[in-house]
């Protein structure tokens, strides 16, 4: 309350203490409030100026910074270095739940194409694909099983259409 005193008594004028009006109330006998405290104290507002001011150097002071500062990135680096680990195992959990959702669904398509294959190789689906190519099956005379032991001299028969030697053509 004395700031704002000061503050409103610059606009009216009064610049001493002998020229500030005692309040009213404190002249009656009875007074219906209490006085407000330290009513009587009037603060005169002096500029400091410390641009000039130059603060000495400590180098204990510093000392004890430099050593605070290192205490605390030595704590901080503890801290981090602590929660690592147990951030690692987190984001390793995730990964490993992610691979596992993946396996499922891989595992499912597997089993999607599985399906389609065994539909696609079925015996009827078969015969249907041989009517509609007009293919028929072989006489039991027209075929020929293959034992699938090799000798020398029919080594010529066992080997792969792509590989056997061309039959020689006359060119006459």
């Amino acid at each position: 309350m004395a700031s704002l005193a000061t503050f409103v008594n610059r606009f009216v004028g009064v610049r001493t203490l002998e020229d500030v009006p005692v309040a009213v109330w404190t002249r009656t006998e009875a007074p219906r409030l209490r006085p407000i405290a330290n009513e009587d104290v009037y603060l005169f507002v002096k500029r400091i100026d410390n641009s000039g001011v130059v603060r000495a150097a400590d180098p204990v002071a510093r000392r004890a910074r430099s050593r605070s500062v290192a205490t605390g990135f030595l704590a901080a680096s503890l801290v981090i270095a602590g929660l690592v680990p147990a951030a690692y195992n987190t984001m390793a959990g995730f990964t490993l739940q992610n691979l596992r959702q993946e396996q499922e669904h891989l595992k499912q398509d597997e089993a999607k194409l599985d399906l389609e294959e065994a539909e696609l190789l079925s015996p009827a689906r078969l015969e249907q694909l041989a009517k509609t190519l007009r293919l028929v099956e072989p006489v039991p005379q027209a075929v020929q099983y293959l034992d699938g032991k090799a000798k020398n001299t029919d080594a010529r028969i066992q080997m792969p259409l792509a590989l056997a030697p061309a039959p020689e053509v006359d060119a006459r």
